[in-house]
């Protein structure tokens, strides 16, 4: 891929980023803590599903997407068991709502239970936009579902609802964009003999990642339930404004690359031609590179102006000592999952996989159950960034044999000396309001951008002063 094409899916990704960090605002504000954190144990709920369930079908989507004989009948086959599933949960998430058996606030199961099937549907089509390398029907995908969150949050907080209908709305933004960008996915076929002939490929396949998302769960979700047993629920709702604010910029952006890059090194891969594979897994890193010390450091040092214009001085209390430890947990975060863990997806090395992050779930875990009570919601914070550098570790232990973690010496220099230029604005020029903080961020991101045209990183000005082909 082209260094155009990946400019295109991180531009893209940013315009997306910045509508979802105005959804965020919108949200946050208009809930409060409390009923922010009743939200955040919705989505909690909603991500049971979606992670757990659908997730590993939706990988296999990305992984065999490439063997013509089995595109249609797969997914024929993917696309039904997801909406059969997401079906009748909330056919169950609805019965347990009207006998008084659900232990979130009224109508939030219920809802969660919609979220998981709209965003199930929505990854469904992503993926099979992102195999089909029809890579603006993606982006306009993305960038529809997000202009929808703000369009829908806001009528329903001006109407009065709560948490439930908000997750409500975030449903309808899914499902209408998933319709609306990649709904040729979603009717296309019906399963016939074919499909089920593919069960046993489906089950060897999705059943034992199906662990590895379980345990990727509690990695990404189990700081939530401790927070939930440890403090109150408006600490829960003040810790999660400032991870999902961390989410929806940092983790938006490194999985837009990810998967940009990811169906070309499958296909590589799947031809057996490792030469390719490791040109462009390397590539990969040394182009991920220069998109994730920008982002992290601006983030870093830009997020303590963002968060009291975004969230208001009810979020702010606690969110000095936690600002920090979130931004680096989300960074390590990613360069696991989108750069040390694709060897491991590559080779099928799913046992492997799984160990990886049941180490990091487990000592993030225990780390934070040890600190909360002694540092608070920072503690979680702490917990998460210490047990995903241990999963890097292991990551690369597991990885061992398949791809070379790798980046051309002449890759470094350039990015490293660029983000220093870039943070000189960031710490020197105080922002004042929403202007100074736009005329900041836009200054810094403009010396990064000068300087990598200036230092022709991988070639970029030379194809800048071609027409950028």
């Amino acid at each position: 891929m082209s260094l155009r094409t990946s400019a295109a899916y991180v531009a893209v990704r940013v315009a997306a980023g910045a509508l979802a960090m105005a959804s965020l605002a919108l949200i946050v504000r208009g809930l409060g803590p409390e009923r922010y954190g009743q939200l955040t144990l919705g989505l909690a709920a909603s991500a049971v599903v979606t992670l757990i369930l659908f997730y590993p079908l939706n990988a296999m989507l990305a992984r065999f997407y490439g063997d013509v004989a089995l595109r249609a009948p797969l997914l024929a086959l993917l696309r039904s068991g997801l909406l059969g599933i997401g079906v009748g949960l909330i056919g169950l998430a609805g019965l347990a709502e009207l006998l008084g058996l659900s232990p979130l606030s009224r109508g939030v199961l219920l809802a969660a239970a919609v979220m998981a099937l709209a965003q199930g549907l929505f990854d469904f089509t992503g993926q099979w936009l992102a195999a089909a390398q029809a890579s603006w029907r993606y982006s306009l995908q993305f960038l529809g579902k997000a202009f929808l969150t703000v369009l829908l949050a806001w009528l329903v907080l001006r109407s009065g609802g709560g948490a439930a209908l908000v997750l409500l709305a975030m449903a309808g933004a899914f499902l209408l964009a998933a319709v609306g960008s990649g709904g040729g996915a979603l009717w296309r076929g019906l399963p016939g003999r074919q499909s089920l002939d593919l069960l046993p490929t489906v089950a060897g396949f999705a059943g034992p990642l199906m662990l590895t998302s379980l345990l990727a769960y509690l990695l990404l979700w189990g700081d939530r339930y401790l927070l939930q047993q440890l403090v109150p629920l408006a600490e829960l709702g003040r810790y999660s404004a400032i991870s999902d604010l961390a989410q929806q910029t940092l983790g938006l952006i490194f999985s837009g690359l990810s998967t940009a890059w990811y169906p070309r090194m499958v296909l590589a891969w799947g031809r057996e031609d490792r030469i390719e594979a490791q040109r462009l897994y390397s590539r990969y890193a040394a182009l991920g590179l220069a998109v994730a010390l920008p982002v992290g450091v601006g983030f870093a040092l830009l997020v303590p102006d963002v968060v009291p214009l975004m969230y208001g001085s009810a979020f702010t209390q606690r969110s000095p000592e936690l600002m920090p430890l979130i931004t680096a947990a989300a960074v390590v975060a990613a360069i696991k999952a989108y750069y040390c863990d694709l060897p491991l997806l590559l080779a099928r090395r799913v046992w492997r996989h799984s160990a990886s992050i049941a180490g990091a779930a487990a000592a993030s875990l225990l780390i934070a159950w040890w600190m909360i009570p002694r540092l608070g919601i920072a503690g979680a914070a702490l917990g998460l960034l210490l047990g995903q550098g241990l999963g890097i570790v292991l990551s690369l232990w597991a990885g061992r044999g398949v791809l070379r973690h790798h980046v051309p010496a002449s890759l470094l220099g350039s990015p490293l000396l660029a983000v220093g230029v870039m943070a000189l604005p960031l710490v020197l020029w105080p922002a004042g309001g929403w202007f100074g903080l736009v005329c900041k961020a836009l200054m810094g991101g403009l010396l990064y951008v000068l300087v990598m045209l200036l230092l022709d990183f991988d070639g970029a000005r030379r194809r800048l002063l071609n027409g950028f082909a």
